[in-house]
């Protein structure tokens, strides 16, 4: 995981300093307005999918890759974790399991053999108890983790939908005030117009 992590990384590295190394296309005067960056072949749409897809890709596909670096990490900090929880609950299953067995020959050896009152010792058993609700734990906090992991993607796509709209926007305004003699106030704005 870490690997694919670190070469994901490197990749995007490598995409950014090579998208540094390409000469801006020259457009005849007129054409935009100053500042105004050319436009970008993704579309909003295409971003949020690239993002539903793999975490960080619809970032990426916009320039935007400190963004995608961190939408990956955070997708891969995430299913690492699951992937460790649902480990941790198979540990917890075979745990259960042996602490059963434990009770269940312990309520052998002492000749008792009804199932209704084998179930209500295994019930009451305090460390039978001990190691379900450790289970229940576990799964729950499984359940937390394919949410938040859910909760990632759509935040990722939903971000990348939103970069890719405003990743062209031109220079913003300047606002200029000014206080006159009078206590007057003067609000002026300036805007970048064509050549």
């Amino acid at each position: 995981m870490i690997l694919l992590v670190g070469a994901f990384a490197v990749g995007l590295g490598a995409a950014a300093s090579l998208e540094a190394q390409v000469a801006p296309a020259l457009s005849p005067p007129g054409d935009s307005l100053p500042g105004t960056p050319p436009p970008i072949d993704v579309s909003p749409g295409g971003a949020f999918l690239r993002a539903a897809l793999f975490p960080g890709w619809g970032h990426a596909a916009i320039g935007s890759y400190t963004r995608g670096g961190f939408y990956f990490g955070a997708q891969a900090a995430t299913l690492y974790t699951l992937l460790r929880t649902r480990t941790r609950i198979g540990t917890v299953q075979d745990r259960v399991r042996l602490m059963e067995q434990v009770v269940l020959t312990e309520l052998s050896s002492a000749g008792i053999t009804d199932p209704e009152a084998v179930q209500e010792a295994l019930d009451d058993d305090g460390r039978v108890n001990r190691v379900r609700r450790l289970l229940d734990s576990r799964k729950e906090q499984q359940e937390d983790l394919i949410a938040l992991s859910i909760f990632l993607v759509l935040l990722s796509a939903a971000d990348a939908y939103v970069s890719a709209h405003l990743a062209r926007f031109p220079d913003p305004l300047e606002l200029e005030t000014n206080v006159t003699g009078a206590g007057l106030v003067e609000i002026g704005f300036r805007v970048p117009l064509p050549n």
